[in-house]
């Protein structure tokens, strides 16, 4: 049995990180304000196809800073998709308002538009905000949710932290929507150790973030503040970093589908099942999932128990936000869906440096055990 660990997204390094750096320590821009940190937010902005980038410290941070730029108020309820991780949830707590936990739909697994569209046709009080998470790298149906948004006054936050290249035809998402927020946490497609963005098309937005993120000092001379601000603002020397990683995207893109590719490969004829592409829309495939069959049986947490004893990290989808002790007796609309995602799914190693003899040990180990 081979004892070499087999990790789920671990960070990956090309070399120029190195070298960027030692420019950053040479040049002693170690403030958090620097060259390099305007240098990423342009970088994402070319990437995403937003027009304005606020780099912070983690994507919670960037994310609680979108609820409050959107107005969301103390008590209002905050759309939110059910299947996702609670980093997208607890800022909603924060701001002292109300999820309300949408169901995903069974192909895309992301949030279900159309029970979205029956709730809000049903409901009568104010909505302060929706939250979208593009789960596992595949782009949800942005054109139809930002019809939405307007057609009930909702605005819309896409949760982007797993989904940094994903396409829907064939635009990026910042072409097709107003804001949205990343994360660049070390399982990402590129990262910067711990950090995230804020990211708009809206001008205003984008300054009142810069504002809020650097504990909302105004231009008045002196300290002066007439905001509760907060400490979000990333570091130039991670800035660095992510200029670094980025070096490489395209080639970490295709290294991601050509993993999700191998895995289909071995395990479709198997009867395993894998989250759908809609027409039009296009993954970058940050993680590869499955899905079992009613007829393998198959206990979830054990095959993650098993293949944890063969030095390999697998894990369950997303725990449904309802299931969560923290958020008993919130609203759900549905959940079914999303239960049943998460008591027949699994993510596999899909690291950008996983090596074909890795993920054949991979496939084998769960063939084996399923």
């Amino acid at each position: 049995m081979s004892k070499e660990r087999i990790y789920l997204s671990p960070p990956h390094q090309t070399g120029d990180e190195l070298d960027a750096l030692q420019k950053v320590l040479s040049t002693n821009w170690l403030a958090p304000m620097g060259p390099d940190l305007l240098r990423f937010e342009q970088a994402i902005c070319e990437v995403t196809g937003f027009k304005h980038a606020v780099a912070t410290s983690s994507g919670t941070a960037a994310l609680h800073l979108g609820l409050n730029i959107m107005g969301v108020e103390q008590e209002q309820d905050v759309l939110s998709s059910n299947m996702t991780f609670v980093g997208a949830v607890n800022p909603i707590i924060y701001q002292s308002a109300k999820p309300i936990f949408i169901d995903s739909e069974s192909k895309s697994w992301n949030l279900d538009i159309k029970k979205v569209r029956d709730y809000l046709e049903g409901n009568s009080k104010k909505i302060g905000a929706m939250v979208s998470t593009h789960l596992y790298g595949m782009p949800a149906d942005v054109i139809a949710l930002e019809k939405l948004g307007r057609a009930f006054n909702v605005p819309i936050l896409h949760d982007l932290a797993e989904c940094l290249t994903g396409r829907v035809n064939q635009k990026r998402i910042g072409e097709l929507v107003d804001r949205g927020v990343l994360s660049f946490n070390g399982n990402k497609l590129i990262t910067t150790s711990g950090g995230g963005a804020f990211v708009t098309n809206i001008k205003e937005e984008a300054d009142r973030a810069l504002y809020l993120a650097t504990q909302a000092k105004s231009n008045a001379s002196g300290y002066h503040h007439e905001d509760i601000g907060y400490n979000y603002r990333m570091s130039n020397v991670l800035a660095a970093l992510g200029c670094a990683q980025l070096l490489s995207l395209e080639e970490r893109v295709k290294s991601k589908k050509k993993i999700f590719e191998a895995y289909r490969s071995e395990l479709l004829p198997l009867g395993f099942e894998f989250q759908e592409e809609p027409a039009g829309i296009s993954s970058d495939r940050w993680l590869t999932c499955v899905l079992t069959n009613s007829e393998m049986a198959t206990n979830i947490e054990r095959v993650v128990q098993r293949m944890e004893q063969y030095h390999i990290e697998v894990r369950p989808l997303w725990k449904p936000m309802h299931l969560q002790p923290v958020f008993r007796g919130e609203k759900v609309v549905g959940g079914k869906v999303s239960e049943n995602l998460f008591s027949r799914g699994l993510c596999l190693p899909s690291g950008c440096g996983l090596t074909e003899a890795q993920q054949a040990r991979v496939i084998n180990l769960l063939k084996s055990l399923v």
